[in-house]
């Protein structure tokens, strides 16, 4: 439009620059959250897609819901027909009831937090309250924090007045008893090591590769920076850091800490406490590490792997964040649910106890019970009910079903309890990153506008959204013949020809007969291209070759074509193309090999703009070669369009791009 062309060329005010700026931070955020929940959650469904399944379940159970309420006998004689999931009276699943169910689990840990809190000795008054919504992560942040020690040496003496009274009662007897003197001065030299190694190791070789700036870290972390006392450090511990970490030895660590931690002067001050003597006389370190090395199998099919190779800081700046809505318990009639604050009802509050119930027993998903199963509900097959197929199951040896529900009802009590109260601030921790409803958007627009199809929200006032081809790029409609028609191509007057480099490929003298007689002229071929994959191939004719070469030119730029592949990176597949009898393969090759092919061809790669990979051609004409090249070229895909063409995400397609048994890592 005239405005859009006017506001093109005029400059742009303070506020539009801001507010440029802001959009294109506020798009950064969103895919790096992405990337961060994608690593999370490698197996989950689309955001849109799982949102469309749940709202399905929840309209599936309202009209089943509202059908029974309106003619139960109709509701009877459907119900001896047909299996009906929940007696048709619970929702199927929802938000809500998977929220609550969450919330309880995270209630219930928080509590087994505070013990600890307490056994280690910290203050009471630092506890978060029951009302606020990050008291587990508060609480694990006060746990990993409880003995803070700056990195240098200088700062042992006040790290060991404050804080090595409370730590050596969790260390064994024998460490106990050393004097303090002794494990001062053994700490000061440690960290003096630790620094110059670390030093050393940026400076040269790095071993662990996350570790590019470790030294210059505040505080000491007992994991990360331990290794850095030995010189030559471990290679078998570098290695498990960077490739693989030992996931199956996690039962034997965890027993060995837990046998150290049970030899402790505070662990015998515990056993003699009349109220927790009793119930920590009863564990059982060995089962307990058992419980660990389940749930670490468990995280490593949601990829956990993954996580213990990515940067914790990282991890934590690009974690998709948001305000926590409160949950509200509504016992006579729900109210209206906004951003911040959600009413749940009784039913709710069963599913999510049947959720509980479900996941214990190693059956996350409701719609695997046959009770639910599309094909039996469609055809009225008979099929067993929810409760009677749980009941088939093994029961969770560690969690039964009364203990899972009293996790629920209690925290409905708590949430009853502190439902007048004022919740503290929302911390800024939450703040920073893209927001899971941010994420959602994006990635609901993302497939809106993927493909031939382009979705668009309906602006005739009805709802929904209304669909209309996508228009192909360079082409104009033709109303008469209703299809799109290709422009015809000339040089864009905005192309920047100081980086263009041109190569005559063949010149021959040509002859033709016409209406005058034999006609003596000659004909050029000509590539043109910046090096980058900008490139095109032109064909001249001329009195003299000086006149065609400068034809050939012309018409060259006038159908310039691109390579879509990937700059400093090795080739996807293999690419062939033929052209008659003609034909040009290309073999990718690994980093750093370089091109591999005929010497009088070089300049043309060069111009192309490849490297890393091995060209061959085969017969020598090349007024028919030149096609088979562009044959083969058009071929090439880059690592982005491979992701467009799977639906999937760059980083996420990328990752499993390999040729010859290497690894592409995105």
């Amino acid at each position: 439009s005239d405005e859009g062309a006017q506001s093109a060329l005029l400059q742009l005010t303070v506020e539009q620059k801001q507010k440029v700026q802001d959009k294109a931070h506020q798009r950064e955020l969103n895919n790096e959250a992405l990337r961060i929940y994608r690593l999370l959650r490698p197996e989950a469904p689309r955001f849109f897609e799982e949102d469309a399944m749940l709202g399905m379940k929840a309209r599936m159970n309202q009209i089943t819901q509202e059908d029974n309420q309106a003619d139960p006998a109709a509701a009877v004689a459907r119900a001896e027909k047909m299996a009906d999931p929940f007696k048709a009276h619970l929702p199927v699943v929802n938000q809500k009831a998977f929220l609550l169910a969450l919330e309880s689990v995270v209630a219930s840990l928080a509590e087994d937090l505070e013990t600890l809190w307490h056994l280690l000795g910290n203050d009471p008054e630092d506890l978060p309250g029951v009302e606020d919504p990050l008291r587990f992560h508060k609480l694990v942040g006060g746990l990993f924090n409880a003995f803070p020690l700056k990195k240098s040496p200088q700062e042992v003496p006040a790290f060991m007045e404050q804080y090595w009274p409370t730590l050596r009662a969790l260390l064994p007897e024998e460490l106990f008893h050393l004097d303090e003197k002794q494990v001062e001065a053994w700490l000061t030299g440690h960290l003096e090591r630790v620094i110059l190694n670390q030093r050393r190791y940026e400076q040269a070789d790095q071993k662990i590769f996350l570790h590019t700036k470790r030294s210059q870290e505040e505080y000491y972390n007992f994991a990360e920076d331990f290794p850095y006392d030995d010189d030559p450090m471990p290679g078998l511990l570098a290695d498990e850091r960077n490739l693989d970490f030992p996931l199956d030895k996690a039962q034997e660590y965890m027993q060995l800490f837990l046998g150290a931690l049970g030899a402790s002067q505070r662990a015998k001050v515990t056993r003699s406490d009349e109220e927790l003597g009793p119930a920590a006389a009863a564990l059982d370190a060995s089962d307990i590490s058992r419980q660990f090395q389940d749930l670490v199998w468990d995280l490593e099919e949601v990829g956990l792997r993954n996580w213990l190779k990515m940067d914790i800081q990282e991890l934590e700046d690009n974690l998709p964040k948001g305000e926590v809505a409160q949950l509200i318990h509504s016992t006579t009639s729900k109210g209206r649910d906004t951003s911040s604050k959600l009413y749940f009802d009784d039913d709710d509050v069963k599913v999510a106890k049947l959720m509980l119930h479900c996941a214990a027993r190693g059956k996350a998903d409701l719609l695997d019970f046959e009770a639910v199963d599309p094909y039996k509900l469609l055809h009225g097959m008979p099929a067993a009910d929810v409760q009677e197929e749980l009941a088939s199951l093994p029961p969770n040896p560690h969690l039964g079903d009364d203990q899972l529900s009293t996790l629920v009802d209690e925290h409905c009590r708590r949430l009853s309890a502190t439902e007048d109260k004022d919740r503290p601030m929302q911390d800024p921790w939450i703040h920073g990153s893209a927001t899971v409803e941010e994420l959602y958007r994006k990635e609901l627009d993302f497939y809106r506008t993927a493909g031939p199809v382009e979705w668009t929200y309906n602006s005739q006032g009805e709802e929904g959204y209304q669909w209309r081809w996508r228009q192909p790029p360079n082409t104009f409609w033709d109303e008469r013949r209703k299809v799109y028609i290709q422009e015809q191509k000339g040089i864009d007057p905005n192309l920047e020809l100081r980086g263009m480099r041109q190569h005559m490929l063949d010149v021959r003298r040509m002859r033709s007969m016409c209406a005058v007689g034999r006609v003596a002229y000659f004909r050029a071929i000509v590539v043109v291209g910046n090096g980058n994959g900008v490139y095109g191939f032109g064909v001249g004719f001329g009195n003299t070759p000086k006149e065609s070469r400068s034809d050939a030119m012309l018409k060259a730029l006038q159908n310039l074509d691109y390579i879509d592949f990937d700059s400093g990176r090795m080739l996807t597949t293999p690419c062939l193309g033929r052209e008659y009898k003609h034909s040009m393969k290309l073999v990718p090759r690994p980093i750093g090999r370089g091109l591999k092919c005929n010497k009088r061809h070089l300049p043309l790669f060069y111009i192309l703009g490849l490297n890393n990979c091995k060209a061959k051609f085969m017969h020598s004409r090349w007024f028919t070669r030149i096609r088979a090249i562009k044959r083969c070229l058009d071929q090439v895909m880059s690592r982005r369009t491979l992701a467009n063409m799977t639906g999937k995400r760059l980083w996420h397609s990328a990752k499993y791009c390999s040729y010859s048994g290497l690894d592409i890592e995105p």
